[in-house]
């Protein structure tokens, strides 16, 4: 197995455009109640699951780049797959080591209070009514309440790149930063071809920590900060001095 070489942070916000409809548990049937809730903490506070980001990510990177058979996602596990080294494989006889953590991103409470407060009365989510309509008779069948976190909100968003000696740090950067341009322009959650789940990353920070970070100062070194949006990315100048950063520890290791 090739030798740690450093880890990429990548930190920031995630912005609700449209309510954001992200599936949780219906843990009671009364009269009047919600037949979708949204996901919560067990304070009952919404958050967004990382396993619901890497897995959307995924499948739009998969889509751009890969010629998928029967629609399958790719679980190949080949050295040169970008994809299985950033995400892992789903290959049982042919495992990778998934390069990328994606942390659950929880709501910015605060931010939050201040924009709704007064609106949602100390609750988190909206209420949004649906029907099928008939369109031959013109009328509305199956009504049905989703409950939604509303556009405006912000959760607070972090994810981890490991890097290995011998690793592509280019292909790898570059791939997961186009999955999350590619989400903006697509939808996280349910509901999103029906107007739910458009988000922007924005305020981004980029950090990087060396091997030999981890004996000395434990610190993470600021490499591109305080990024408002995805698209004010430089992205050749990110990797020239990521590669740099990552080219010192091992020479120093």
């Amino acid at each position: 197995m090739n030798k740690f070489i450093g880890k990429l942070f990548i930190e920031g916000e995630i912005t609700l455009v449209t309510g954001l409809h992200i599936g949780g548990s219906k843990e009671t049937g009364e009269i009047g109640g919600l037949d979708n809730p949204v996901i919560k903490t067990v304070k009952g506070v919404p958050y967004i699951p990382g396993s619901s980001l890497k897995g959307k990510i995924r499948c739009l990177l998969e889509r751009k780049h890969l010629n998928l058979e029967n629609g399958d996602p790719c679980g190949c596990g080949k050295e040169n797959c970008v994809i299985c080294n950033l995400f892992g494989s789903h290959s049982a006889g042919n495992k990778t080591l998934t390069r990328l953590i994606v942390r659950d991103s929880f709501l910015d409470e605060e931010h939050f209070r201040k924009e709704f407060g007064e609106i949602l009365e100390g609750e988190y989510t909206e209420e949004k009514t649906e029907n099928i309509i008939d369109r031959i008779k013109g009328i509305a069948l199956y009504p049905r309440t989703m409950e939604r976190v509303p556009a405006g909100a912000k959760f607070k968003f972090s994810s981890i790149i490991s890097f290995y000696e011998n690793d592509n740090i280019k292909e790898l950067t570059t791939r997961f930063i186009e999955g999350l341009r590619l989400l903006e322009d697509d939808y996280l959650g349910g509901s999103g071809t029906r107007g739910y789940g458009q988000i922007k990353f924005e305020n981004l920070n980029f950090y990087v920590k060396n091997v030999n970070s981890y004996i000395g100062d434990n610190k993470k070194q600021p490499i591109n900060t305080n990024i408002k949006s995805l698209s004010d990315i430089d992205i050749s100048k990110l990797i020239e001095e990521l590669e740099r950063q990552m080219k010192v520890k091992k020479n120093e290791s």
